[in-house]
């Protein structure tokens, strides 16, 4: 099964937005065959793998970091697969979280004589945290990333902020990218660099990236470097209900779309824009936005985790924060967060990190 798991991690940045899933067919303790689900469209793990062991699957046990799929989509129900194949017995590290399978594959696979065995293993479920929660909660999986300097700031004092961190750094930042399959600024962002926010310089290309931009006043202009680029890859652009208005017909132009959005207290109604995210499929998000961005998918308790990238530099009191202005008045109403990781990352260092919830916490320890 750690087999199984890290062929799973080959579809990491191409899999988008399907689950990652690692297979294995074997015999007596022997592997047969591998296969892994490398992107949507293409073969899952299971059929590779049992494309691999040819006549040599029957009998044989088949071990899946997922439950295998019952139902038709880009591809036919793996549990058919499995079945023709002749596998005698699946060991299963999860249940799929897609209400249509979770428990209901294992089953129809149990009455059809295959011995079943789920080892119902939190660490399966954690490789696939971004499509589990989209499954649970049906919005995307928030995923904040922020670059800044040890004394947390993210740009001097002019607004400079090429570069704060290191080509490895900012290589990994176009990973995560890939691995969510959207990435999400604010209009402030796109103002001042004018991104691409594709994901480059990766082995294999990854599927197109979903560019979502929060821009209420709808400033966004059809020379911007996102419009220009929406045939390779979406731009979904969130603007105040009242600045859609006639505005969005200069940027109409394949790819983009533009999108009404009510307002809160603080801008954007952040929870409807996750809901329009998640209802088009989108499993993950990477924000990559400036401080305000941050401090409010934070203080709204919507980022789901959190990857700080800290480069050796220091600035001063004067560059621009990571965080904008949170309405903590106390230490004791600090908003706070759970160290998961921290490695060097080329000249830099990358802490992960997640919230503190409870419901998160009972989640994660399975």
């Amino acid at each position: 099964m750690d087999l199984a798991r890290s062929l799973a991690e080959r579809g990491r940045y191409t899999v988008a937005p399907n689950p990652l899933v690692g297979a294995i067919v074997a015999r007596d303790g022997t592997v047969i065959s591998e296969g892994w689900h490398a992107r949507a469209g293409t073969d899952h793990a299971e059929v590779a793998a049992l494309k691999g062991a040819g006549e040599m699957a029957r009998g044989a046990t088949m071990y899946v970091t997922m439950e295998p799929c019952n139902h038709h989509g880009r591809t036919p129900p793996c549990t058919d697969a499995v079945l023709r194949a002749g596998i005698s017995r699946v060991v299963m590290g999860h249940l799929d979280p897609d209400p249509r399978m979770r428990g209901k594959s294992a089953e129809m696979l149990r009455r059809a004589g295959v011995e079943v065995e789920l080892l119902d293993d939190p660490a399966f479920e954690r490789q696939n945290e971004q499509f589990s929660h989209h499954m649970r909660t049906g919005r995307p999986f928030v995923h904040l990333k922020l670059a800044a300097t040890l004394d947390g700031r993210i740009a001097a004092t002019g607004g400079d902020s090429k570069w704060v961190t290191g080509e490895a750094a900012r290589l990994r930042a176009h990973q995560l990218r890939a691995e969510a399959g959207a990435v999400l600024v604010g209009a402030g962002t796109v103002r001042a660099d004018d991104p691409l926010l594709t994901a480059r310089d990766l082995p294999e290309e990854p599927p197109p990236i979903t560019r979502v931009v929060l821009d209420p006043r709808l400033t966004l202009g059809a020379n911007s470097r996102l419009v220009k680029t929406a045939t390779e890859g979406p731009v979904l652009i969130f603007a105040d209900r009242a600045a859609v208005d006639g505005r969005e017909r200069e940027l109409d132009a394949p790819g983009v779309e533009v999108v009404g959005a009510p307002r809160s207290a603080d801008g954007l109604d952040l929870r409807f824009i996750l809901d329009q995210l998640g209802l088009r499929g989108i499993r993950g998000v990477l924000v990559e936005g400036g401080g305000e961005t941050a401090a409010r998918f934070v203080e709204a308790d919507l980022a789901d985790k959190l990857t700080l990238f800290y480069a050796p530099k220091l600035v001063g009191s004067g560059g621009v924060p990571m965080i904008g202005a949170l309405r903590v008045t106390k230490m004791a109403e600090a908003l706070k967060f759970s160290v998961s990781g921290v490695e060097t990352v080329g000249e830099d260092v990358a802490v992960t990190l997640y919230p503190t919830r409870e419901e998160d916490r009972v989640h994660r320890a399975g």
